[in-house]
């Protein structure tokens, strides 16, 4: 018989028993995935925070790409007001591409919202949406 992650065959339950009629009983070691989970948040954190700073110190300028960053920042932070626009991310040169697939995927995981990490993320997005306002679009 077949074991997965554990000395236990599949057939039998937390305390070894067989299980009659059960061929493929899996068990999940949650506190495994627990620790998986949390290593990934980690990871996408350390890569995610420098990938949020280059956005917005880009966001801040006065330029199209500027402009596209502001708008998948404020995707980010309320995408019931601003939808993600795909096509946003072919207006940006490569390295702001990365960032902002970097700093989408950070915002699906994290735990936290994504402005908290900035010092008064709060501010600088409703800056951001006033300015995008002002735009109209």
């Amino acid at each position: 018989m077949r074991t997965i992650n554990t000395d236990r065959p599949l057939t039998t339950d937390l305390a070894g028993r067989p299980i009659p009629g059960y061929d493929d009983v899996v068990y999940v070691d949650f506190d495994a995935l627990r620790e998986k989970n949390r290593a990934h948040q980690a990871a996408l954190k350390e890569r995610g925070l420098p990938a949020l700073l280059r956005l917005v110190d880009v966001a801040e300028l006065h330029s199209g790409q500027s402009h596209h960053c502001r708008r998948i920042l404020l995707a980010i932070y309320n995408g019931d007001a601003w939808p993600l626009e795909l096509n946003r991310l072919r207006n940006l040169d490569e390295d702001l591409q990365r960032a902002a697939l970097t700093v989408i995927e950070w915002a699906t995981y994290s735990d936290r919202e994504l402005h908290e990490y900035l010092p008064d993320g709060n501010g600088t997005l409703r800056h951001f949406w006033e300015r995008e306002k002002e735009l109209g679009e």
